[in-house]
Protein backbone atom coordinates (compact mmCIF):
# COMPACT_ATOMS: atom_id res chain seq x y z
CA UNK A 1 0.00 0.00 0.00
CA UNK A 2 2.87 2.38 0.84
CA UNK A 3 4.41 1.73 -2.57
CA UNK A 4 1.08 2.57 -4.26
CA UNK A 5 0.76 5.83 -2.32
CA UNK A 6 4.38 6.67 -3.10
CA UNK A 7 3.84 5.98 -6.81
CA UNK A 8 0.75 8.23 -6.88
CA UNK A 9 2.71 10.98 -5.14
CA UNK A 10 5.58 10.51 -7.56
CA UNK A 11 3.30 10.70 -10.59
CA UNK A 12 1.58 13.76 -9.14
CA UNK A 13 4.98 15.30 -8.51
CA UNK A 14 6.07 14.57 -12.07
CA UNK A 15 2.97 16.33 -13.42
CA UNK A 16 3.49 19.25 -11.05
CA UNK A 17 7.17 19.44 -12.05
CA UNK A 18 6.05 20.64 -15.46
CA UNK A 19 4.42 23.58 -13.65
CA UNK A 20 7.82 25.09 -12.80
CA UNK A 21 8.73 23.19 -9.62
CA UNK A 22 12.19 24.22 -8.55
CA UNK A 23 13.32 21.48 -6.15
CA UNK A 24 12.48 17.81 -5.61
CA UNK A 25 13.16 16.24 -2.21
CA UNK A 26 13.39 12.50 -1.57
CA UNK A 27 12.86 11.79 2.15
CA UNK A 28 13.80 8.29 3.34
CA UNK A 29 12.24 6.75 6.45
CA UNK A 30 15.67 6.90 8.10
CA UNK A 31 18.49 9.24 7.19
CA UNK A 32 18.65 12.65 5.60
CA UNK A 33 16.55 13.83 2.70
CA UNK A 34 18.18 14.53 -0.65
CA UNK A 35 17.41 17.55 -2.80
CA UNK A 36 17.49 17.76 -6.60
CA UNK A 37 17.02 20.79 -8.78
CA UNK A 38 14.21 19.86 -11.17
CA UNK A 39 16.12 21.52 -13.99
CA UNK A 40 18.92 18.94 -13.57
CA UNK A 41 16.67 15.84 -13.50
CA UNK A 42 16.72 14.01 -16.80
CA UNK A 43 14.55 11.04 -15.85
CA UNK A 44 12.58 9.50 -12.95
CA UNK A 45 11.97 5.75 -13.34
CA UNK A 46 10.92 2.71 -11.34
CA UNK A 47 13.15 -0.34 -11.59
CA UNK A 48 13.07 -3.44 -9.38
CA UNK A 49 11.14 -1.74 -6.56
CA UNK A 50 13.39 1.32 -6.64
CA UNK A 51 13.03 4.95 -7.65
CA UNK A 52 15.91 5.88 -9.95
CA UNK A 53 16.74 9.57 -10.41
CA UNK A 54 18.94 10.28 -13.44
CA UNK A 55 20.59 13.71 -13.61
CA UNK A 56 21.40 15.57 -16.81
CA UNK A 57 25.06 14.84 -16.04
CA UNK A 58 24.27 11.12 -16.43
CA UNK A 59 24.68 10.14 -12.77
CA UNK A 60 22.00 8.02 -11.07
CA UNK A 61 20.67 7.88 -7.52
CA UNK A 62 18.62 4.86 -6.43
CA UNK A 63 16.05 4.86 -3.61
CA UNK A 64 14.17 1.71 -2.51
CA UNK A 65 10.41 2.47 -2.58
CA UNK A 66 9.89 0.63 0.70
CA UNK A 67 12.51 2.81 2.39
CA UNK A 68 11.07 6.20 1.44
CA UNK A 69 8.73 8.34 3.50
CA UNK A 70 7.78 10.80 0.74
CA UNK A 71 8.74 12.66 -2.40
CA UNK A 72 8.10 16.41 -2.35
CA UNK A 73 8.29 19.22 -4.89
CA UNK A 74 8.71 22.81 -3.67
CA UNK A 75 8.59 26.32 -5.08
CA UNK A 76 5.62 25.49 -7.27
CA UNK A 77 3.90 27.93 -9.55
CA UNK A 78 0.29 26.79 -9.54
CA UNK A 79 -1.31 29.58 -11.55
CA UNK A 80 -2.06 31.65 -8.44
CA UNK A 81 -0.69 35.16 -8.86
CA UNK A 82 1.47 36.32 -5.96
CA UNK A 83 -0.85 39.24 -5.14
CA UNK A 84 -3.66 36.77 -4.39
CA UNK A 85 -1.79 34.94 -1.66
CA UNK A 86 -2.87 35.58 1.92
CA UNK A 87 -0.27 37.72 3.67
CA UNK A 88 -0.33 35.79 6.94
CA UNK A 89 -0.50 32.20 5.77
CA UNK A 90 -2.84 29.66 7.24
CA UNK A 91 -1.42 26.36 8.49
CA UNK A 92 -2.99 22.91 8.72
CA UNK A 93 -2.27 20.39 11.45
CA UNK A 94 -1.76 17.56 12.14
CA UNK A 95 -0.26 16.53 8.83
CA UNK A 96 -0.64 13.64 8.17
CA UNK A 97 -4.15 13.58 9.68
CA UNK A 98 -6.54 10.76 10.54
CA UNK A 99 -9.82 12.30 11.74
CA UNK A 100 -9.86 16.11 12.26
CA UNK A 101 -7.86 18.65 10.26
CA UNK A 102 -7.28 21.95 12.07
CA UNK A 103 -6.60 25.24 10.31
CA UNK A 104 -4.91 28.13 12.13
CA UNK A 105 -3.42 31.54 11.47
CA UNK A 106 -1.46 33.89 13.73
CA UNK A 107 -3.42 36.92 12.47
CA UNK A 108 -6.86 36.97 14.12
CA UNK A 109 -8.15 39.40 11.47
CA UNK A 110 -7.78 36.71 8.83
CA UNK A 111 -10.92 34.59 9.18
CA UNK A 112 -12.01 31.75 6.94
CA UNK A 113 -14.89 32.73 4.69
CA UNK A 114 -14.83 29.49 2.67
CA UNK A 115 -12.88 26.24 2.90
CA UNK A 116 -12.75 23.38 0.40
CA UNK A 117 -11.12 19.95 0.62
CA UNK A 118 -10.12 18.85 -2.88
CA UNK A 119 -9.02 15.39 -4.05
CA UNK A 120 -6.02 14.82 -6.34
CA UNK A 121 -8.50 14.44 -9.18
CA UNK A 122 -9.61 18.04 -8.58
CA UNK A 123 -13.01 17.10 -7.15
CA UNK A 124 -14.32 19.13 -4.19
CA UNK A 125 -15.11 16.51 -1.52
CA UNK A 126 -15.96 18.82 1.44
CA UNK A 127 -16.95 22.48 1.83
CA UNK A 128 -17.42 24.57 4.96
CA UNK A 129 -16.30 27.79 6.67
CA UNK A 130 -14.97 26.59 10.03
CA UNK A 131 -11.33 26.00 11.05
CA UNK A 132 -11.88 22.31 11.96
CA UNK A 133 -12.70 19.77 9.29
CA UNK A 134 -13.82 16.24 10.13
CA UNK A 135 -12.25 14.08 7.41
CA UNK A 136 -12.55 10.65 9.03
CA UNK A 137 -14.88 9.45 6.24
CA UNK A 138 -12.44 10.33 3.44
CA UNK A 139 -10.27 7.59 1.91
CA UNK A 140 -6.54 7.67 2.61
CA UNK A 141 -4.53 9.80 0.24
CA UNK A 142 -3.25 13.25 -0.65
CA UNK A 143 -5.69 16.19 -0.59
CA UNK A 144 -5.64 19.96 -0.92
CA UNK A 145 -7.22 22.41 1.51
CA UNK A 146 -8.23 25.61 -0.32
CA UNK A 147 -8.86 28.46 2.14
CA UNK A 148 -10.55 31.72 1.17
CA UNK A 149 -10.14 34.68 3.52
CA UNK A 150 -10.81 38.36 2.79
CA UNK A 151 -11.22 37.55 -0.94
CA UNK A 152 -7.77 35.92 -1.03
CA UNK A 153 -7.04 32.21 -1.54
CA UNK A 154 -4.39 29.85 -0.21
CA UNK A 155 -4.05 26.14 -1.02
CA UNK A 156 -2.27 23.72 1.32
CA UNK A 157 -1.66 20.02 0.68
CA UNK A 158 -2.09 17.39 3.37
CA UNK A 159 -2.08 13.62 3.73
CA UNK A 160 -5.07 11.69 5.10
CA UNK A 161 -3.99 8.43 6.80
Amino acid sequence: MKAKIFMVLLLFGAVISRMKAQTMYVRPITGAQEAYSVATIKNLTFSGGNLVVTNTSGSNATFPLSGNRYLNFTDLTLATPTHELIKNSFYVYPNPVTTVLNITNEDATQTISHLEIISLEGRVVLEQNTPQVVIAALPQGMYFCRITSNNQTQTIKFLKQ
